[in-house]
């Protein structure tokens, strides 16, 4: 069975986000605060970036096979690379050469899609610019106003809500997905992969804040390079749709060995800056 209605999946994570937090809430694991109208205010960019991402994303999904949208995406790299260098903030040499081989490799394997598809194309690349674009605000929020995961987590997830119910009514989707919700609510085996898919959305969204608050936006858009490489394989075997091609082949092997070098470049470094640490 497949499900059509994105936005309304969209929404239903935001609200699962809600409850989540609430139920930790309750077992004392989290601590929601009271709702604040101005740092509410504060944070409505970072959440209309996120939701603009997201369904970009899902646009560029219908047009494009997953292998070559998770190379697109690795473009994302590059926009914020960019970003630090125009805010006199470059990273090592070694990280920016890192980049500049995973950025190579969508160029490559563009250049070797037999499936071009312009639409699908343009899609993923605004939504790489929005992705870009909010883990950067992310990264500026903790660190200037000292906002922790949990409480962005929150904050998205309310600010979200309104707008996206607006949006499932306008286009449809809220009447089409009432009734399917209704059909299959005693499906055992739909309610379970519905289940597991909202609390999975909940954890990544949970792990890209605190990732990019922890470290960088840099190292999370490269994080994201080497969750690509398994959902690429996935999407070669199991999901089809894809006319192999050498040059499509060797430019996401390209940007999956510029992800990994990158990784171990920021481990490297973080060792080195532990040991220069007095003891």
């Amino acid at each position: 069975l497949m499900w059509q209605e994105s936005n309304v999946l969209l929404l239903l994570q935001m609200i699962a986000t809600l409850i989540i937090l609430w139920i930790l809430h309750a077992l004392r694991l989290h601590k929601i605060e009271k709702f604040c109208t101005q740092r509410a205010m504060s944070l409505a960019h970072v959440s209309f970036l996120y939701n603009a991402n997201v369904a970009f994303a899902l646009a560029s999904l219908s047009s494009l096979n997953v292998p070559m949208y998770n190379t697109l995406k690795r473009l994302t790299p590059a926009i914020v690379l960019m970003y630090h260098y125009v805010n006199n903030k470059p990273p090592s040499r070694a990280v920016t050469w890192s980049v500049i081989v995973t950025v190579g490799g969508c160029l490559v394997a563009g250049a070797g899609d037999l499936s071009f598809d312009l639409r699908g194309y343009v899609m993923a690349g605004s939504s790489c610019l929005l992705q870009a674009a909010y883990l950067i605000c992310v990264q500026r929020t903790g660190a200037e106003k000292g906002i922790d995961s949990g409480t962005l987590l929150e904050y998205n997830a309310i600010l979200s809500i309104p707008p996206l119910i607006v949006i499932c009514l306008l286009d449809g989707e809220m009447a089409s997905a009432i009734p399917r919700l209704q059909q299959l609510s005693s499906d055992v085996e739909f309610n379970l992969v519905m289940f597991t898919s909202l609390v999975m959305g909940v954890l990544l969204n949970y792990s890209l804040f605190w990732c990019t608050q922890s470290n960088s936006a840099l190292t999370t858009t490269i994080v994201g390079v080497l969750k690509g490489v398994f959902t690429t394989g996935l999407g070669f075997f199991l999901l089809g749709g894809v006319i192999f091609n050498p040059l499509n082949v060797v430019g996401i092997l390209m940007n999956t060995a510029g992800g990994i070098w990158y990784s171990v470049i920021q481990y490297k470094e973080k060792q080195a800056k532990k040991a220069a640490l007095p003891a």
